[in-house]
């Protein structure tokens, strides 16, 4: 709740959606390769899909380091209050998950607490999930 209702909102820079006539499924891969390639982690339902491949994505929370403008145009995105893609500050260094090789995913806790914000049922269950694969075992060895 601390994440949700006080750090996540001084971290929020926007909410984005993709250009007239393309949909979130269809800049997908282009989110994961410019993730790559700029070094934003990704979070939220899309990076939970990512994680756990249970989850079908519609929606994406991008933790940005610099310029999220810049960003947004090469995603093709435009700014929209209810936009899918969230662009979020990251905080500190330490926001991405050391299990997470082939994908630039932000840490379980982060996506996890983001799929708690909203109370859905699918959304529940792949936190349950997420938290069983990855943070779980990490909390028993704090």
């Amino acid at each position: 709740m601390g994440y949700a209702e006080t750090l996540r909102p001084k971290l929020l820079l926007g909410t984005f959606t993709p250009t007239p006539g393309r949909s979130f499924s269809e800049v997908v891969q282009n989110i994961i390769q410019q993730a790559k390639d700029d070094g934003f982690l990704i979070g939220g339902e899309l990076g939970a899909a990512l994680a756990t491949s249970y989850l079908h994505p519609q929606s994406a929370t991008l933790h940005i380091e610099d310029n999220y403008r810049a960003i947004a145009t090469k995603l093709k995105l435009k700014p929209s209050p209810q936009g899918e893609i969230i662009f979020l500050k990251q905080f500190g260094h330490q926001n991405f998950g050391n299990d997470f090789l082939l994908n630039p995913l932000a840490d379980p806790l982060l996506i996890h607490a983001e799929l708690l914000i909203e109370n859905n049922d699918r959304r529940r269950e792949t936190a349950e999930r997420l938290f069983s694969k990855y943070i779980d075992e990490r909390q028993k060895n704090a």
